[in-house]
């Protein structure tokens, strides 16, 4: 309780968050957000980069030589300008860019989802631990007032040494509980304050209670089932980015064979050479400079060695991305298979956790009765609090695992089930 203390005292900045502006917080400043950014921009740049190709290249230079015998200087400038009027890879790069820029699309999309999901498990996991934090909180502090109120007795002799050993084991075991929850509630915040980028020495304390399940919700979490796992992995941005990736390289593969056709370019240079003095105006390089026109052919075949290695590692890239795809299935797979799992263990705890509370709500409201009218001791009483606060603390428990197992299937695909954040 003093090293608790003592936390809160030198760390006193406090953030009181909802998971809403959580998520807010993260999309500023989360590494993932940077990530999304990061996918966006080569998406563009490989787009300009693959248009690029069509438009000609030009180069500019201007050199200066002097001979010694005899004696005499040059200046030479040169312009060229080299189009590409036939490229089948080049070509094929076009006609499939809309893929290549879909890729980096849903990249972004994919990692933004992936940092939802992570603020809301990091959220409700920090719900979770704070409230059993504080649950156990109550808990030693009742059992070490009865601790204290059976030691004083002992020494009266009017308790057994059983009843007093038993009274201090009971303290140390929920002292040694609360520490526990204490580490779990620390390790859930700095979780939660990784993920939202936050470096300082803050607290951070959910602002929200942990939402209760709606009854129409309620109805849509438990038609989910193994039905629901083709059209999870239907919308899965992982499995849809493989896809890309093999077509992509299946594309790459058939650029490789296709360079069986030749590579034609039309190109234009106009050179000057002058022995007194470099001409800058277009006028002066147009009077002493020397025009070329060039369409030229070249048979990449005839280089067979790299003909065939470049069709060799772009078959073995098209293996890899077929590799990749049946990889990211299988673990997408398992995945939605344990997430519907989890789901269906959370709910049966759900269920059992509500109707457990159910009766001791009953039950405390029964002993809060009986105290104001002197029937149960106040001991008796504390008793049946502490155990209504600790079926609350389980029925809160499992509430977080059903929203954390709704997160990460919305993560996986099942976009059709949607949460209230406040």
């Amino acid at each position: 309780m003093i090293a608790l203390f003592l936390f809160f005292i030198i760390f006193n900045d406090t953030l009181y968050i909802s998971l809403k502006e959580a998520k807010e917080y993260a999309k500023k400043y989360s590494v993932y957000k940077e990530e999304g950014d990061y996918y966006k921009e080569t998406g563009i740049s490989s787009l300009f980069l693959t248009t690029s190709e069509f438009l000609p290249s030009t180069n500019l230079s201007f050199s200066y030589f002097e001979s010694k015998e005899p004696k005499k200087s040059f200046y030479k400038g040169s312009l060229g300008v080299i189009e590409n009027i036939f490229n089948i890879e080049n070509y094929l790069n076009l006609l499939f860019i809309n893929k290549g820029f879909n890729f980096y699309n849903l990249s972004k999309k994919e990692r933004l989802e992936y940092l939802d999901y992570l603020c809301e498990n990091s959220y409700f996991n920090l719900l979770r631990f704070y409230n059993i934090y504080e649950v156990k909180k109550n808990l030693v502090v009742y059992k070490e007032e009865y601790k204290n109120l059976i030691e004083e007795k002992y020494k009266l002799g009017q308790v057994n040494k059983i009843e007093y050993l038993r009274a201090k084991t009971d303290y140390a075991l929920t002292s040694q509980q609360l520490l526990n929850s204490e580490k779990n509630f620390k390790q859930a915040m700095v979780a939660l304050k990784i993920i939202l980028g936050i470096k300082e020495d803050k607290i951070i304390i959910p602002k929200t209670e942990i939402p209760e399940l709606k009854e129409e919700f309620l109805d849509e979490i438990k038609k989910i089932n193994e039905k629901e796992v083709e059209k999870i992995l239907k919308e899965n941005l992982n499995l849809k980015k493989a896809s890309i990736q093999k077509t992509l390289a299946k594309v790459s593969y058939a650029g490789a064979i296709l360079r069986i056709l030749p590579i034609c370019q039309l190109s234009y240079t106009s050179t000057y050479t002058d022995s007194e003095r470099f001409y800058f105006t277009l006028k002066d390089w147009d009077k002493r400079d020397n025009i070329s026109f060039s369409l030229s052919f070249s048979l990449p075949i005839f280089d067979l060695k790299s003909y065939f290695l470049n069709i060799n590692n772009k078959k073995l890239q098209l293996k890899k991305s077929r590799i990749d795809e049946r990889k990211t299935y299988e673990e997408i797979l398992k995945s939605v298979m344990d997430a519907l799992n989890s789901l269906k263990e959370a709910m049966e705890k759900y269920e059992y956790g509500k109707v457990n509370l159910e009766m001791a709500e009953e039950l405390y409201s029964l002993a809060k009765e009986q105290l104001k009218l002197g029937k149960i001791s106040y001991l008796d009483f504390m008793n049946i609090e502490n155990t209504y606060n600790e079926a609350k603390s389980n029925y809160l428990s499992s509430l977080c695992d059903i929203y954390i197992g709704i997160s990460f299937l919305r993560y996986l695909g099942l976009k059709d089930l949607k949460m209230e954040e406040k």
